[in-house]
């Protein structure tokens, strides 16, 4: 009888091993991997694309806004040399991953929109996890960053600014900092709406993501704790 319920223990703590070995997995939003479009060219108002694959949801939808009449004031000021930002989602190439890329006309002051969940609710549960990394490959200029999740229209909010850095780094947001409205869920994300914003007093802000996941841990190399 004692060998047995030895034996149970063992067992029982096997299965909850297992089961946090399980629960601490990162879960993929997107590797870019899928999705892809050459860079589309923006020089005022704005240009929206909704691309399909294997990301959370099934769906990217990517709005770029540079300078848009309706919204942003005059154009001439906002973006006086007339200079192209644009934005695309790169397959792997010359031992570079997959990535969406921005790149920023100097002076111009792209923003960028990228939303999982519009075609289809995600409904997806993020209150298993810790944390979302935002993985980059490069940032030229100052970069404001956001996350917006939504479950409906209450949302949750996070997001810091990101200083240039010449090399691959991460971002990690932590989840129990971002700021809530009522009603919000991380139990169930219907929405999310990642945003780049120049943060630049030149424009010109050129970036690289390679990744976004849910995690639990830590990434290595150089890590950037964002939150307000």
């Amino acid at each position: 009888m004692k060998k047995q319920m030895t034996l149970t223990i063992l067992a029982l703590s096997f299965v909850l091993s297992a089961a946090q070995f399980t629960f601490a997995q990162d879960q993929p939003i997107d590797d870019f991997t899928t999705g892809n479009l050459q860079p589309v060219s923006v020089k005022s108002g704005s240009q929206a694309k909704i691309l399909t694959g294997n990301m959370l949801g099934g769906s990217r939808d990517v709005t770029m806004f540079v300078c848009d009449p309706k919204t942003k004031g005059d154009c001439t000021a906002r973006n006086p040399y007339n200079q192209p930002s644009s934005f695309g989602f790169l397959p792997a190439k010359g031992g570079q991953p997959a990535a969406m890329v921005q790149t920023g006309g100097y002076f111009a002051p792209p923003r960028i929109d990228m939303w999982y969940g519009l075609q289809t609710p995600m409904n997806a549960d993020f209150s298993g996890y810790q944390k979302i990394r935002v993985s980059f490959s490069g940032l030229t200029q100052p970069l404001n960053f956001n996350i917006q999740a939504h479950t409906g229209g209450p949302y949750a909010q996070g997001g810091c600014n990101i200083s240039p850095y010449a090399g691959a780094f991460s971002v990690e947001l932590p989840l129990n900092l971002f700021a809530l409205t009522q009603g919000f869920s991380f139990a169930d994300v219907t929405a999310m709406d990642v945003i780049f914003q120049d943060g630049s007093a030149i424009g010109g802000v050129s970036f690289g993501i390679t990744s976004i996941v849910l995690t639990n841990t830590t990434a290595s190399g150089v890590v950037i704790d964002c939150h307000y």
